[in-house]
């Protein structure tokens, strides 16, 4: 018996009405009971998702208590009055701040050689009203005088830029909807940025002058519907480039900073499945690809011939040395690599190439270099952490490579020393599969685990400090991400390798690894739980329907779970960029594979887990009804009695809710659901 039982109460669950809609495509007769809960204007919609989120606080009322207690252990974790590294640029050091009781960063900045400190964008006031907010961009001018910013107040991703001059605190008039990248001209009197027709992604660029709202000059409109485009100043900011692509091919344009109405110049027409970003350094653009180099390489050509007949190689490439990111400074170049599931980073010298590797303090880690150190810098900056090492901010001298810790997260009552983690590896149909795995040093085989994965979009899922995963290793419990084919962990191949119609390797690969893990005892079906996000949900709810007995529980975030619906609906917002990731199902092939596959078509009459499903109304990833019409589905096919609630946030977006305090009680429910179930 579960530790935290809700057997004793017992609520009736919702039942969603049931409007067959028959479907006929490429011989394929499909009935879909639920399709009605796709309109959000209908009432009824509102009001069953109402009813499921009713039923879930019924059923997890028992676990109150639980849930507190997990909310006062994580915010005890959490460091509420704190403060970031600042970062030097021009006359100022700016950094965020952080205060107790408030959801939100403040954006602040103080003179570089000393003196008071200036707030220049209180995110809390912004959301003062607000059931959520969210600041996307916020780049500063030239002359640091202004701050352009974009906010969104629904989740639905729909950003509005607004300018802001620094010493008064004021707004300008300048104000343009849906819009996504923005980057300023090098005199600060124009505005580049991209939009579209929401929720489609951006498909132009435009040129704003301040000032002169409604007379934005077109610079470039991407006709491909299956692209998108964005924009972004080099680091030396003398260029900004003007990217358009999909998830297997780009092709940039450059303009200089100085002069964006100048006329753009092409880099390189367009290959199938060819990527390339480029990078401006001295007189050279030097570009990362993978043509003819699936783990990428760099190129370089003079600034005046970026078309592609005068690359020439600078940097090699290397199969399983997977070159993920370039970075140029005036003294030194940076590069990030992947090698046996872990990114590493090198410097470079521009005139030799000598490369150097900067040892990092553990094998399995996560880093995330700080993009806005100045170009002119003789050190770069990157943040540092691991399952069980808290997030660590160090600067890198490159001519010495020496590491000077500038901050590490205090995290109160925490001891490294208690935990540990390790790397294991997994069989899948003769691959190796990477698995991480951390647990508290006092924990005995067999232990509840959460096993984690993502396994899409070439995206590496590396493991991370957790407040929140503490609470469960506290309690004994082991947490295993797994990295299946189809993310990018082993490389720019290892995502290759699970896609289109091949995807099904990722779900292959997980049940490999919890095979594999209940039978070296680490724990049982009985202490198992499956754990996934957007197309990690897709993966839970694949790999539930086709070995659900594997599993004691599961949570799916935010579920891609109607994957076929979804694919073949044009007037979703990224439906056409999703075609080289997951297939057209407009083509019978790709239909029948797809069908094969999606949690909602593969529901069968079984036994299931018990199943916590995640939900947001303003999702324009993958929208509520995703998950809405799998529970449905599910609740009436499914064998069992164990709890099936779903929680949908009416005003949140892919990423759940705002604010970090809302944040940490999302956690604490999920938590004191998985505990409710296994122990």
């Amino acid at each position: 018996m579960p530790r935290y039982s809700t057997a004793m109460h017992k609520p009736t669950p919702p039942k969603a009405a049931i409007r067959p809609e028959v479907q006929k495509l490429h011989g394929v007769v499909r009935t879909d009971e639920y399709a009605w809960l796709k309109d959000r204007s209908d009432q009824k919609v509102r009001k069953y998702i109402d009813r499921e989120n009713a039923y879930a606080d019924s059923l997890m009322r028992p676990t109150r208590k639980l849930q507190q207690k997990l909310y006062r252990e994580i915010r005890g974790r959490l460091k509420e009055n704190d403060m970031t590294v600042a970062v030097k640029d021009g006359p100022y050091e700016y950094y965020t701040r952080t205060r107790r009781g408030k959801q939100y960063p403040i954006h602040c900045r103080r003179p570089a050689e000393g003196g008071k400190e200036e707030v220049i964008l209180d995110e809390n006031v912004l959301a003062r009203g607000m059931k959520y907010f969210s600041l996307g961009a916020a780049e500063i001018n030239p002359d640091h005088t202004l701050l352009a910013y974009t906010v969104d107040t629904l989740g639905n991703e729909r950003h509005t830029l607004r300018v802001r001059h620094i010493k008064s605190g004021k707004d300008l008039l300048d104000t343009i909807d849906s819009v996504s990248d923005v980057e300023w001209s090098a005199d600060g009197a124009e505005l580049i940025y991209t939009k579209e027709n929401h929720p489609f992604p951006p498909r132009h660029v435009y040129l704003h002058t301040l000032g002169q709202s409604g007379r934005d000059r077109l610079l470039y409109e991407e006709k491909d519907p299956q692209w998108y485009v964005s924009v972004e100043k080099s680091r030396s900011k003398e260029y900004i480039f003007i990217l358009a692509g999909n998830f297997d091919t780009t092709e940039v344009r450059v303009l200089p900073a100085h002069a964006p109405r100048a006329m753009m110049r092409l880099f390189a027409k367009r290959r199938v499945r060819v990527k390339y970003f480029p990078e401006h350094h001295a007189g050279h653009f030097y570009i990362m690809t993978n043509e003819r180099a699936v783990d990428f390489k760099v190129m370089r050509t003079p600034i005046d011939t970026p078309e592609r007949r005068y690359w020439k190689q600078y940097i090699a490439h290397k199969r399983g040395f997977a070159i993920t990111g370039f970075m140029a400074f005036r003294s030194f170049f940076l590069l990030c690599a992947r090698s046996l599931g872990s990114e590493e980073l090198y410097t470079l010298n521009p005139r030799s190439g000598t490369r150097a590797h900067i040892k990092l303090p553990e094998g399995e880690h996560s880093v995330h270099l700080w993009p806005d150190i100045e170009y002119d810098s003789p050190y770069f900056r990157f943040s540092y952490s691991s399952f069980i090492t808290p997030k660590t901010v160090y600067d890198c001298d490159a001519a010495a490579r020496k590491l000077q810790m500038r901050k590490m997260q205090e995290v109160p009552r925490y001891d490294k020393n208690k935990y540990a983690s390790k790397r294991i590896w997994v069989h899948s149909n003769g691959v190796k599969i990477p698995i991480v795995l951390a647990y508290a040093k006092s924990g005995r085989r067999p232990t509840p685990t959460m096993l984690e994965a993502y396994g899409a979009y070439g995206i590496s899922s590396d493991p991370y400090f957790s407040i929140t995963k503490l609470s469960l290793m506290d309690r004994g419990w082991l947490i295993a991400l797994a990295h299946p084919r189809g993310g990018g962990e082993m490389g720019w191949q290892w995502h290759k390798q699970a896609k289109l119609m091949t995807k099904h390797r990722t779900y292959d690969d997980v049940i490999a690894c919890a095979e594999h893990l209940i039978q070296r005892r680490y724990t049982t079906n009985r202490k198992l739980a499956l754990i996934g996000g957007s197309a990690g949900g897709m993966m839970v709810g694949a790999v539930l329907n086709k070995r659900p007995e594997l599993f004691q529980a599961a949570v799916a975030y935010v579920p891609a779970a109607d994957i076929v619906t979804s694919m073949l609906d044009v007037n979703l917002g990224g439906t056409r960029l999703h075609y080289d990731e997951t297939g057209d199902p407009r083509q019978p092939r790709v239909f029948r594979y797809l069908m094969k596959h999606s949690p909602y078509e593969g529901v069968r009459a079984a036994v299931y887990p018990a199943l916590l499903v995640r939900a947001n109304m303003n999702d324009i990833r993958t929208p509520y009804w995703e998950a809405a019409k799998w529970v449905a589905r599910l609740r009436a096919r499914k064998t069992d009695d164990q709890p099936l609630i779903m929680k949908t946030e009416t005003v949140a977006g892919h990423f759940g809710r705002s604010g970090r305090y809302e944040w940490i009680k999302d956690r604490a429910f999920d938590f004191a659901f998985l505990l409710s179930r296994i122990s």
